[in-house]
């Protein structure tokens, strides 16, 4: 997939893109996501991607980057 202007910054389950995407809106960055709405009973049965402008393609890599990065602490 090639969109003049856009660059592809994720690609995953649907489920995980829409979180993704969420994050990078809330840090002011223009998303769009694509992919199907298919969800079954719990789990996720599509495939999508994320894409964003290409001036801000370093920014939401730099975000998806710091994301994984970070441990998840269980609350206790």
């Amino acid at each position: 997939m090639s969109v003049k202007g856009w660059t592809i910054v994720f690609r995953g389950g649907r489920i995980q893109a829409d979180l993704v995407a969420a994050v990078l809106q809330a840090d002011g960055l223009r998303v769009e996501v694509f992919g199907d709405h298919a969800y079954g009973v719990g789990i996720n049965l599509t495939d999508a991607v994320i894409m964003v402008p290409d001036d801000q393609v370093e920014t939401a890599r730099e975000i998806i980057r710091q994301a994984d990065e970070e441990p998840v602490e269980p609350d206790v």
